[in-house]
């Protein structure tokens, strides 16, 4: 960490982003200053490079196309100084044009070119410019990320590792997590677009909202989106549509209709969707599958017994039990072998959940099972998946 407070220090680029902007205003170069600028970056004269390099800064995105045309023809020390100018332009932006009270100074006419989308440009490009672009790029991202955690951490919104479950796994992943304790407006999630190679981002309850979604999907490596414990409309739906592609999309316990359904059916879900404890029925899904054929939907009630099994084993052994679960409180424990559930015969953990699938929360299930080569029988009453603590 660059210094004890990001926050302080992003304060710190969006007060001088204004200072900046002002200054521009008031003392902006003429063109011919600008190129004979640009030319003294190559002088044999340290103290002459040093001067010019601070002008061109204060020459702000004025500069920014003379720098690139000179990047073409530019010696080495040429190529490194007007990629460090375009980096320091791209930091004194501020990191939320909203941070200023007159935001619209921190770049006066949208119409200029910016230096961040400059840099980026530049990095697909070969050569030693696009190696120093890119390595710009990663230093700014690197910043950006930092201080987009702290701001949002401190509004309760998680970034982090943390077991994500998404159909019927569960592993520790990199992930997103806005629930209904985030305080922070939602236009800060804008910020969530410095959060790159993070896949998986989960709504819970309230959180499930136009503008939280909206920010959510800023993020640049998103494919898999879990939406839990709450209400969508229309509008909030529409959000999913802007993206170019989602690899997984989950709804669980969240109530859905037709109308919301024929949104789904445009969605751009290339390889999973998860509907759990929708208030769908079986006719609806299927009339979705026929839409979305090429789509692989995993249908559930909503039931939830509550042990973990390995599905590679032709015996369905418990592995762990989640506790409070219903398969707790019915005296399951790991190790056990479940043989039957509801009547049905039990092979692999697949039975067990097709069987599960079918059932709601609060229904109770026939477990049989066997412990120490006795086979017992015991009621289950279903309950909820809920995300571990």
């Amino acid at each position: 960490m660059r210094s004890p407070s990001l926050i302080h220090q992003s304060t710190k680029i969006a007060g001088f982003g204004l200072f900046f902007a002002l200054f521009q205003v008031a003392h902006a170069a003429p063109p011919e200053e600008i190129v004979a600028q640009i030319e003294s970056l190559s002088s044999d004269s340290y103290l002459r490079r040093e001067n010019a390099t601070e002008a061109l800064l204060k020459s702000g995105p004025a500069a920014i196309e003379p720098l690139v045309e000179v990047l073409e023809r530019g010696d080495l020390e040429t190529t490194q100084r007007a990629i460090g100018i375009l980096q320091s332009m791209a930091m004194e932006r501020p990191i939320l044009e909203g941070e200023s009270e007159h935001p619209k100074l921190a770049r006066p006419n949208p119409n200029e070119p910016d230096a961040w989308e400059t840099l980026l440009m530049l990095s697909t490009m070969g050569g030693s410019r696009g190696e120093r672009a890119t390595m710009a790029v990663e230093e700014i991202t690197q910043v950006r990320r930092a201080q987009t955690i702290q701001t949002l951490s401190l509004q309760e919104a998680y970034i982090g590792v943390k077991e994500f479950v998404y159909g019927a796994t569960s592993n520790l992943q990199r992930v997103v997590e806005i629930t209904g304790a985030y305080q922070g407006d939602d236009s800060l999630l804008e910020l969530l677009r410095w959060i790159d190679k993070v896949e998986f981002a989960r709504i819970e309850g309230p959180a499930i909202r136009k503008g939280v979604l909206k920010g959510v999907t800023q993020m640049p490596d998103l494919k898999t989106l879990s939406l839990l414990y709450g209400e969508i409309d229309l509008e909030t739906m529409k959000v999913i549509g802007d993206l170019d592609s989602i690899d997984h999309l989950e709804f669980r316990y969240v109530p859905l209709n037709d109308e919301l359904l024929d949104a789904i059916a445009t969605l751009p879900i290339r390889i999973s969707l998860t509907l759990n404890g929708t208030d769908l029925s079986s006719d609806q899904v299927d009339a979705l599958r026929q839409t979305l054929p090429g789509l692989n939907i995993e249908f559930k009630r909503g039931g939830f017994l509550g042990v973990r099994c390995n599905d590679s084993f032709n015996e369905c052994i418990i592995q762990s039990v989640v506790e409070g679960s219903g398969a707790e409180v019915a005296g399951l424990l790991p190790n056990d072998v479940i043989i039957r559930a509801n009547g049905e015969p039990i092979r692999k953990f697949a039975d067990l959940q097709a069987v599960i699938n079918t059932r709601d929360p609060g229904q109770n299930i026939r477990i049989g099972y066997r412990r120490h080569n006795v086979e017992y029988e015991t009621d289950a009453k279903l309950g909820k998946l809920t995300e571990p603590n």
